[in-house]
């Protein structure tokens, strides 16, 4: 990829990524609306929840396609692309619609016993319809990635968004839900909804692109199974280790906040605020850093396996550089502006200061997201997620021995230690 073409793709990821954090944000401004803070903690809860099936079900699929793909592109085997990307879809399938009559049926179970609602497993076994959907969606982010047509890719994510969005308002007008579990229902179901049609989006560009880029005669892909076992394996049970305690963090912060003192609906309220309403705005701005990131990873693969060793330097300072610079920058107008946001976006004062608080973590976070795709590409993540795992381990443990007693503050200094842990570790492997 040159340079030029390569700027040119950042720059529309980043349009595209733009508008999908602009009106995720605003989304959640509108569930905020109607559900209250409250709800959004219990939203925020089932998606946890739910992310350990989606986990289970996609995590390393998409960087396995890559590799697979880039390096038959680059061995000059562009005939074995579409038994290799087949390969793959095939096992995406089988994976996800597994995970998926697991949820179906361990739902009661999952809501009742871990989520303590038992009116939520609704929304699980709708989130489970989605998640075939989701799994070869990520198979072909993948494909898409390798061939450098990744606006393809961020066309059908524009396409989910704006229909998950329209679904929910019609749905929220048309039944006007009463409780926070019908109403985490009704989003729910406009997010498979969503789910559902941009897999149908991916799918036709998804067919028009194989017809440019690979010949009409296929050839056996060879080694595919091989492949996904020592990229997408590994990586998916690294993944829903660290997910499983992801999960159990997320579920635990309400429950230590009610040990410290808050009533049930105040301590939803409080992680609603934090987890449903700060985080995703805090992460807003890594848009501009999170499209060019993904375009790192066939990029530095590829002078990775050609033994370019000066080229991979180069790159990943580069791209450390960036990160760190842009991070601190959004981090002195988080902390300017955050307060005021907080009112503007999500009329509430406190989520603004949680916004103000967190604003020196911001550099780190940033940080994590260009780190991540560079270990990918360096066929680092296997490393990368033992310090994943470590890290969520420390936190599951520190949110049970901290947070009965000093509450938030607390989980807000846990994630402080946490980031500068996670960076510090990602950092070592990439040899700056």
């Amino acid at each position: 990829m040159t340079k030029q073409k390569f700027l040119m793709q950042g720059i529309l990821l980043t349009a595209f990524s733009l508008f999908l954090r602009v009106t995720n944000i605003g989304y959640r401004s509108y569930l905020s609306a109607k559900i209250g803070a409250e709800g959004m903690g219990l939203y925020q809860l089932i998606f946890s929840v739910f992310m350990l099936a989606v986990t289970l079900s996609t995590s390393g699929i998409s960087l396995a396609v890559t590799r697979m793909v880039t390096a038959a592109i680059a061995a000059n085997r562009r005939g074995t692309v579409r038994s290799v990307v087949t390969k793959c879809f095939l096992f995406c399938l089988t994976v996800s619609c597994t995970i998926a009559v697991l949820l179906l049926v361990f739902s009661d179970f999952a809501a009742a016993v871990i989520l303590g609602y038992k009116g939520a497993a609704g929304s699980l076994r709708i989130l489970a319809l989605g998640l075939p959907f989701m799994s070869l969606c990520t198979c072909m982010k993948g494909y898409f990635l390798a061939v450098d047509e990744s606006l393809s890719t961020a066309l059908s994510d524009a396409v989910e968004q704006v229909l998950t969005i329209f679904a929910a308002v019609v749905l929220f007008w048309y039944f006007a839900p009463q409780s926070i579990e019908t109403a985490c229902l009704t989003a729910m179901l406009a997010s498979t909804f969503g789910e559902a049609v941009s897999f149908l989006s991916g799918w036709a560009a998804y067919r028009r692109s194989l017809r440019r880029n690979t010949p009409k005669k296929a050839e056996p892909g060879r080694g595919v199974l091989h492949g996904m076992f020592h990229i997408a394996v590994p990586c998916t049970l690294s993944s829903a280790a660290r997910s499983m305690l992801s999960t159990a963090e997320n579920l635990l912060i309400p429950r230590e906040l009610k040990r410290c003192g808050l009533s049930e609906a105040q301590s939803m309220a409080s992680y609603g605020l934090l987890q449903g309403m700060a985080m995703p705005m805090l992460y807003f701005p890594s848009s501009f850093l999170s499209s060019f990131a993904s375009l790192l990873i066939p990029k530095i693969a590829r002078e990775f396996e050609q033994k370019h060793r000066r080229a991979v330097a180069h790159i990943t300072e580069k791209a450390v550089g960036a990160a760190l610079q842009f991070g601190v920058f959004c981090a002195a107008v988080f902390f300017a502006f955050g307060e005021d946001w907080g009112r503007a976006f999500y009329s509430s004062a406190e989520a603004g200061g949680y916004l103000k608080i967190l604003a020196p973590l911001v550099p780190l976070l940033y940080l994590d997201v260009v780190v991540d795709s560079l270990l990918k590409g360096l066929d680092e993540q296997l490393n990368s997620m033992k310090y994943n795992f470590t890290d969520s381990l420390i936190r599951v443990l520190l949110v049970l021995c901290f947070m009965r007693f000093s509450g938030m503050p607390a989980y807000i200094a846990i994630l402080f230690f946490s980031s500068i842990f996670n960076a510090m570790m990602s950092l070592s492997l990439i040899h700056i």
